[in-house]
């Protein structure tokens, strides 16, 4: 069975184009989506994820909120951190809770898929060491 990933943004039109962009080049993969951090942790309670993929700025709970609970529930999952509102700070804060890569909004899809496909190999190889 091939990766699964965990979309987590309040976009829903950013969320199915990138849920049918992973489909279309992740081999393999399920695709899973979250429309807001409580959504995304109550999904991650009942299911393991290969990588989340989250937006920074949602209503409510925020991205570094979000990476706070995901990390309480899986410490070892990759996240990608996706943000149109970035700064030095929110980085260094990010990076400090374990975010593994963080994107600006727009993004070129081309290098998501490649980090993304990297993170997953990571994964893919811890697993199997």
């Amino acid at each position: 069975m091939g990766a699964k990933i965990l979309i987590v943004d309040d976009e829903k039109q950013l969320v199915a184009f990138l849920g049918e962009t992973l489909l279309l080049e992740v081999p393999g993969c399920h695709v899973d989506a979250a429309y807001s951090g409580e959504e995304a942790l109550s999904r991650l309670a009942q299911s393991v994820y290969d990588l989340i993929l989250a937006d920074l700025k949602m209503p409510g709970f925020d991205g570094l909120d979000l990476v706070k609970g995901i990390r309480y529930l899986d410490p070892r999952v990759p996240i990608i951190l996706m943000t149109g509102y970035g700064s030095k700070v929110v980085r260094q804060e990010a990076a400090q809770l374990g975010v593994n890569h963080y994107v600006d909004k727009p993004f070129d899809v081309g290098e998501l898929l490649q980090t993304l496909g990297q993170l997953l190999a990571e994964q893919k190889g811890e697993a199997g060491a």
